[in-house]
């Protein structure tokens, strides 16, 4: 039997169906084989995961790693390296750059700055925005993962008309690609900052009343009425609310393409910490109610909201600590707390190990068009592999964040299931907390070509 560069032994396989014994061998960078451990070639490399569980690479589908034009928040070797170090071994990363993605210039541009620091894989998306529908054919021959549209104001970005949107998406859905939208009502939520500014509130509970659900059930709406109108496929981000999750549905019930994720911070916590966690809560669309919590919830176990995601938002510590509310950057640093905080709710109970590998791994990689090649454990597929030991405890220290952000909601939080391997494409990125600051990054690009 030949060599392999790899063979993880000993092992618990999890897939989105089913757990099972078995090793693992990698060639070159893919899987060679999956077998018993006497099936299992010699290589140069043995993991011995007794206890362990191994699960398809954890891909992160939604990050900010403000690299080029914001690297004093992060820049793409921290933040692939936080990625490492949270069981992330692959991220697709968002256009409001400096420069925004928005033609094939800013994406080569970044490219070159970020292919000599990337430690794991990584995907980009490119901004649908305004003035730039001429660009969007280039971009998907580019190899973007897909495309963003802010429907509300944010970094670097001003949300284009609706008849754009509309233009937009038709053209996208010519390409066969994929939008990715930050649904909120940007009228609505400009004019509830203006009058809770005028009326002097800076308390942390004036966020979520500046961003009432409302804004986010209208704009989940409307995106979904241009996606049926223009045959395009949409991603609705960062779901938060009740009402948005019963939009998703009987959208999905239509048999629409649409898909919705959402994340930790919307699933752990709700509007009765704000007093006490403040402006580390501030985050777009905002934190909601433990009712709205609950839905979330209820739309993960019925399918409705098929993806985690950390949306990691790394700000400046300055940036996001003052004294009134609205002047306070948003975002939470999310990368490395992402898969615990998921593990822990796999210890209680509230969905399973295959639930999870499924909404971190094999959907995202389907949503994308990058399954097989990522998202399983097949032969053949790229050897990206999240270790995880499910009983390990440990306390979530924001101070030792690989991130350029050392805050967090979650600091001080008491976990239980840890990523203790992170392998990308075979190779070892992170070991018992120790990463390997080397760049090994690939891009990742959607299986299927566009349309010339």
């Amino acid at each position: 039997m030949p060599s392999a560069d790899l063979v993880i032994k000993n092992a618990t396989l999890v897939t989105s169906n089913l757990t099972f014994r078995a090793g693992i061998a990698v060639t070159d960078g893919v899987i060679s084989s999956v077998a018993s451990n006497e099936h299992l070639p010699s290589a140069q490399k043995i993991v011995d995961a007794s206890g362990l569980y191994v699960l398809p690479g954890i891909i992160d589908s939604h990050v900010h790693l403000r690299d080029p034009g914001f690297t004093y928040k992060e820049d793409f070797s921290t933040g692939t390296m936080a990625a490492a170090a949270g069981g992330v071994t692959c991220v697709f990363d968002m256009p409001n750059n400096n420069p925004p993605i928005k033609s094939v210039e800013a994406l080569e541009e970044k490219l070159e700055v970020v292919r000599r620091k990337a430690v794991v894989d990584y995907g980009f998306y490119a901004l649908l925005g305004a003035g730039n529908l001429h660009d969007l054919a280039g971009l998907s021959r580019s190899g973007v993962i897909g495309f963003k549209c802010f429907l509300t104001e944010a970094l670097q970005v001003e949300p284009p008309e609706d008849g754009e949107v509309l233009e937009d998406f038709a053209e996208v859905a010519r390409l066969k690609r994929r939008v990715t939208v930050h649904a909120e009502n940007d009228s609505i939520v400009k004019y509830r900052v203006r009058d809770l500014k005028e009326r002097k509130r800076g308390d942390a509970n004036a966020h979520l009343e500046s961003r009432p659900a409302v804004a986010e059930e209208e704009a989940v709406n409307r995106t979904i009425t241009y996606a049926r109108e223009s045959g395009c496929k949409v991603n609705i981000a960062h779901l938060s609310s009740e009402r948005s999750v019963e939009a998703v549905r009987l959208a999905i019930g239509r048999r629409e393409n649409v898909t919705a994720e959402t994340c930790p911070h919307y699933l752990l916590l709700d509007s009765a910490r704000y007093e006490e966690l403040g402006s580390l809560m501030k985050v777009n669309p905002a934190i909601r109610t433990p009712t709205d919590r609950a839905a979330l919830w209820e739309g993960l176990r019925d399918g409705t909201i098929g993806i985690i995601t950390s949306d990691h938002a790394p700000q400046a510590e300055e940036e996001k600590r003052k004294p009134m509310i609205f002047d306070c950057l948003s975002g939470i640093s999310g990368l490395e707390t992402m898969v615990p905080l998921m593990l822990t709710q796999v210890n209680k109970g509230l969905i399973s190990i295959t639930e999870f590998v499924k909404l971190s791994s094999e959907n995202p990689a389907r949503t994308w068009e990058v399954f097989p090649r990522k998202g399983c454990l097949n032969v053949g597929s790229d050897a990206d592999f999240t270790i995880i030991d499910m009983k390990k405890r440990v306390k979530i220290s924001a101070e030792s964040f690989m991130s350029k952000a050392k805050w967090s909601p979650f600091d001080g939080y008491e976990a239980t299931g840890v990523p203790v391997f992170t392998i990308v494409r075979g190779k070892v990125v992170m070991e018992r907390g120790s990463v390997d600051h080397k760049p090994k990054g690939e891009m990742v690009s959607p299986v299927a070509q566009p349309p010339e």
